[in-house]
């Protein structure tokens, strides 16, 4: 699981130290204040841990790397001018070790604002639980002494390579097969325990939902094929019937959603993924007091986002990090207390991160404040991040104050209004 973030010189972030996360991890804040960057600060080391494309039209092969990059955009503080260097810093614990840590240590070279070609200049993993704990003492290293292509590399332990022997001079070497077959000092045997093969593993099962990409239409109409082993719900959803088939496999998981979908449409009977034809699938929706099925196609909106997040929130098998985007969109009031509670939930089974605008949706967090952390300006183009506590609002909670309605009215503690 992560254990903490921390940037330099990344977009308008500016964090005082590191920011600890916990298995759950609410973000509120103003547009503009910074939630996105954090997200795609996550996103754009998932997206490295892939190989290059092998598309026969990419004489080039475009890399991984490229494309992260590309979706980050403009990766440099507006404070700064190019050239200049970016730090993204990843600690990691394994759960079954609290006191077992890993952190990755990121330098990009930055030779222009839009439209460079970004270098990955700087690369550690040490062991620690901490910021620069053991900093010098790595279990694996990287670092191009001059930003340059070709002008001086060195990899592990202070071995000299050429890098136009590297062939990926701006990828992320320690994700690439090649290296990866055989960490430096590990034995065949010892491969598959190795913490630099588990983060990889970890981070490479990261998951990402934001409810504008959940496309309802494509939902309502997509017949996917039997014999898929889809058991993650895609961005846009298309994917629903299979993951629904699939994870009913599980003996405890068509129960949990039936009795997750009754919660906020007490009439429903039974959901399940149904053969249509030989090879297709669909959903039905078998209500009591009907003997026809409903499809997804006659429900409204709302209904049906709220089942995507059911079979998300309700899954037997969770990905090692899910990261959820202002997930109110489109949801009646009343049934953020009960997306809520499926949220705290599933945080007891992985790693959550969730950004929200909504007041509805934080106050069911106020039991929970030591999980919300606050956006709020350090000057006029920066945003840092503050945890909060119930010690930090003792007074407003004595008073009555939930945390949504601190949001609200714009609390200076809370925040979230942009003025």
């Amino acid at each position: 699981m992560l254990s903490f973030l921390y940037t330099e010189n990344y977009k308008n972030l500016k964090f005082d130290g590191k920011v600890d996360l916990k298995n759950l991890n609410v973000f509120i804040g103003p547009n503009g204040s910074g939630k996105s960057n954090l997200i795609n600060y996550l996103r754009f080391l998932n997206q490295c841990f892939f190989a290059y494309s092998d598309n026969p039209n990419n004489p080039k092969q475009v890399s991984r790397f490229d494309i992260a990059i590309h979706h980050l955009n403009r990766v440099l503080d507006l404070d700064f001018l190019p050239p200049a260097k970016v730090r993204l810093v990843y600690g990691f614990l394994q759960k079954r070790d609290s006191s077992n840590g890993l952190v990755l240590d990121l330098g990009l070279y930055i030779t222009q604002s839009l439209g460079s070609r970004i270098t990955n200049v700087r690369e550690f993993l040490y062991q620690g639980i901490d910021l620069e704990e053991n900093l010098h003492n790595p279990l694996y290293y990287y670092k191009i002494h001059e930003p340059e292509i070709g002008m001086g590399f060195e990899y592990g332990n202070n071995k000299e390579f050429d890098l136009k022997d590297i062939h990926i001079p701006n990828n992320i070497l320690w994700l690439q097969e090649s290296f990866l077959k055989f960490p430096m000092g590990v034995s065949g045997e010892e491969f598959s325990g190795h913490p630099r093969v588990e983060a990889v593993s970890s981070i490479i099962d990261w998951k990402f939902y934001n409810a504008n990409d959940m496309n309802l239409e494509v939902i309502r109409t997509s017949e996917p094929k039997i014999g898929s082993f889809d058991m993650y719900l895609s961005i846009a959803g298309e994917n629903l019937a299979s993951v629904i088939d699939n994870l009913s496999y599980y003996l405890d998981f068509e129960d949990a959603l039936n009795l997750a979908m009754k919660s906020i449409f007490p009439k429903t009977r039974r959901i399940r993924a149904v053969r249509v034809g030989r090879l297709s699938l669909t959903i039905e929706w078998h209500i009591e007091g009907n003997n026809e099925p409903f499809y997804l196609n006659e429900m409204s909106d709302g209904t049906v986002r709220m089942l995507c997040w059911a079979v998300i929130l309700h899954s037997p098998q969770f990905p090692s990090l899910l990261v959820i985007d202002e997930p109110e969109l489109g949801l009646h009031p009343a049934w953020l207390s009960v997306l809520a509670q499926w949220i705290k939930q599933a945080s007891e089974k992985t790693q959550i991160i969730l950004t929200t605008h909504s007041p509805d949706l934080l106050d069911k967090f106020t039991d929970r404040l030591e999980n919300v952390y606050c956006f709020y300006p350090t000057d006029a183009n920066h945003y840092g991040l503050k945890p909060l506590s119930p010690e930090v609002l003792k007074p407003q909670l004595e008073e009555g104050w939930e945390l949504g309605d601190l949001y609200r009215v714009g609390d200076p503690t809370v925040g979230g209004w942009p003025w």
